[in-house]
């Protein structure tokens, strides 16, 4: 079993808290017709979940420039700094994509003509910006990892390269939370593109299954329970009915789990760079 770290704490809680609140909120919004408006308004442009996205996208590019500046105060190799220049304009970009590109729709639940398009499935066609981010981070946080880990390929930490590929792999929990966002998607509501997605999550599951079987030893009761959240929200997505919100609303939850997996990955791999003593 690894070691449990402070910012591995701090991701774990995170999505702790934002996984038990998404799950009550659907839940109840599906269930409860009376709780229907106020999953409206926290999914709504510029809402709950955006401002969740911010505040995290903020606290990301805090630590990276905390850590910048504590790699060029130290002994720690330089090379270091090109990875964390990169993760610092990868938060910029999202933050200023996240007000600035990605064009949100308002919608007034109470007209007629908005109703009308709710209940089509033109209200659940997802963007090329939407499906540029869910399958970029699927990739990067879901497929990728576990490549590396069913072909067993290991990193030459001899090499400067090596070192930093080593350090910044992904975590089997980095990859519980990002399908826990993938999850929350109307799939059968999209058209073919929605079973897609689908067939990927279930691929997703699957690749976490297998990792649990043959590397079970390695996972403490932090990553257990985190799955566990995860097979939650399938169920309540599987069973619920979600057509009073847009598609939009979904990727503004999905969104704020991407960025708490960019924070959550960012944190843990600087925080490992110690100092070397003179």
């Amino acid at each position: 079993m690894r070691k449990i770290t402070f910012p591995y704490l701090v991701f774990s809680s995170l999505y702790f808290v934002l996984a038990l609140f998404t799950i009550l909120m659907l839940s109840l919004a599906s269930f409860v017709p009376d709780f229907k408006q106020m999953f409206r308004l926290t999914t709504q442009p510029f809402g709950v979940y955006f401002n969740i996205g911010i505040v995290l996208l903020s606290c990301g590019l805090i630590v990276g420039i905390f850590n910048m500046v504590r790699i060029y105060m130290s002994h720690l190799p330089k090379s270091y700094s090109l990875m964390i220049a990169l993760a610092i304009c990868l938060f910029v970009f999202m933050f200023y994509a996240d007000i600035f590109l990605f064009k949100r729709v308002y919608l007034e639940y109470f007209s007629l003509k908005d109703s009308i398009l709710l209940s089509s499935k033109e209200a659940f066609k997802k963007t090329f910006y939407q499906a540029v981010v869910d399958y970029a981070f699927y990739f990067l946080f879901v497929m990728l990892p576990f490549l590396v880990y069913f072909l067993n390929f290991t990193f030459d930490k001899s090499t400067s390269l090596g070192r930093i590929l080593h350090l910044i792999q992904p975590s089997f929990s980095g990859a519980v939370c990002m399908l826990f966002g993938f999850t929350v998607m109307p799939f059968f509501k999209s058209g073919f593109v929605g079973y897609i997605d689908f067939i990927l999550l279930i691929f997703g599951f699957l690749m976490l299954g297998y990792f649990c079987i043959k590397g079970h030893k390695s996972l403490n009761s932090y990553e257990y329970f985190n799955l566990f959240l995860l097979l939650v929200i399938f169920a309540v997505m599987m069973s619920g009915s979600y057509e009073f919100v847009s598609g939009e609303a979904y990727f503004e939850i999905r969104k704020s789990f991407y960025i708490l997996v960019l924070f959550g990955w960012c944190n843990t791999w600087m925080m490992k760079l110690t100092t070397k003593k003179k």
